[in-house]
């Protein structure tokens, strides 16, 4: 019986978002090599293990020993090396198959000094979305830092990393291509230029494009659970979306029209959706059905969030119809944020799904 806010997941709509991202993944030719940072769990990772995936992604060393525990072999750290962690990679890397990713001669130099064992590096690159990672026609650093990575005696280079994450700015799958497709003609012209296998990992682009062209690797994650910004932005179909949160109504008040519920900021995360109209989404209201939930109530949503308040705007139907005591289910707009923060999942029959969370595990 549900109580308090609860993250329920839909295990055959995750099921085949992998399968789908996997067929796709074969059909293209291009290795998958999913990021784990949107599930973080061991239950979900057998999933993609029983799928065929071989390798796969994570966003922290943390995560990394997570899922070497759970017995992958080659973990890739999607996220810059942090040379104060660099002993702890190097028990990872006497394990398993590690790769990191790095744009500094110095950060690899001082890596290269601090380890005992192989690590692959990725060079990540900047696809214009500016967080970080250099700039992919700047080939003569690109070269630098490659011969570099050759030349050092516990450094493995791997290829060039990039994530497309402006993508999730878009708000079509026209506007995704229009984004996506000059950023793979760079990629071509890099590819040309050094021949070495090019990873690609986000949710939009992987989602919409058919032709990967010169990417022999993708990473997406959130592609496992979908949310309301993905349906938004074209990457999948609102029946894709394999999580809700189900909040008990707490509190009614008529002159708003307006619902109290036990779910805030520590449950959901403050992302939020500004629809055409303007107003800001931190969640859309479903149906409540026996087998989760069901089609999305026009003009009901989660209109604003504190530490643990929700208050829920309605249209008068909706409000006459709901109760305190009730249980409604909502759909996040970032499904990775909110899994992180609710730290593991029920299914619609009761059962729990593990997350790192709430694992103890061995290093």
């Amino acid at each position: 019986m549900i109580t308090s806010p609860t993250l329920i997941l839909d295990t055959e709509k995750v099921k085949k978002n992998i399968k789908r991202m996997m067929t796709k993944a074969n059909e293209l030719n291009v290795e998958l090599r999913p990021h784990f940072k949107t599930h973080q769990s061991h239950e979900i990772g057998r999933w993609f293990r029983d799928s065929g995936v071989q390798g796969i992604t994570v966003s922290s060393i943390k995560m990394a020993e997570y899922f070497c525990y759970d017995g992958w072999s080659s973990i890739t750290i999607a996220f810059p090396v942090n040379i104060l962690e660099a002993n702890r990679l190097d028990d990872l890397a006497e394990k398993i198959d590690i790769r990191v990713l790095a744009t500094h001669f110095e950060v690899l130099r001082r890596l290269n000094d601090s380890i005992s064992n192989e690590i692959g590096v990725y060079i990540e690159l900047d696809p214009g979305y500016n967080r970080s990672g250099i700039p992919i026609d700047e080939f003569e650093t690109l070269l630098q830092l490659k011969s570099f990575i050759l030349d050092s005696d516990k450094l493995r280079f791997e290829g060039f990393y990039t994530h497309a994450g402006h993508s999730y700015k878009c708000r079509s799958k026209k506007e995704i291509e229009e984004l996506v497709h000059p950023i793979l003609e760079d990629l071509a012209k890099l590819k040309n230029e050094f021949n070495d296998p090019i990873c690609f990992g986000d949710t939009p682009s992987c989602s919409v494009l058919d032709d990967f062209g010169s990417i022999s690797q993708i990473s997406p994650g959130n592609f496992v659970f979908y949310d309301w910004t993905q349906f938004n932005i074209g990457s999948c179909n609102i029946e894709d979306i394999g999580v809700a949160m189900f909040c008990p109504v707490v509190a009614k008040y008529p002159r708003r029209n307006e619902l109290l519920i036990h779910g805030g900021a520590v449950h959901f995360s403050k992302d939020s959706f500004t629809d055409e109209s303007g107003n800001t989404l931190f969640g859309v209201v479903t149906n409540k059905e026996e087998s989760g939930w069901g089609k999305v109530i026009d003009g009901v949503s989660l209109k604003s969030i504190s530490q643990e308040h929700g208050i829920i705007q309605c249209t008068p139907f909706y409000f006459n119809e709901v109760h305190i005591g009730d249980i409604i289910p909502i759909l996040p707009i970032h499904s990775c944020l909110m899994a992180d923060l609710m730290g593991g999942y029920v299914t619609p029959n009761n059962e729990n799904i593990d997350h790192l969370s709430l694992k103890i595990y061995l290093k």
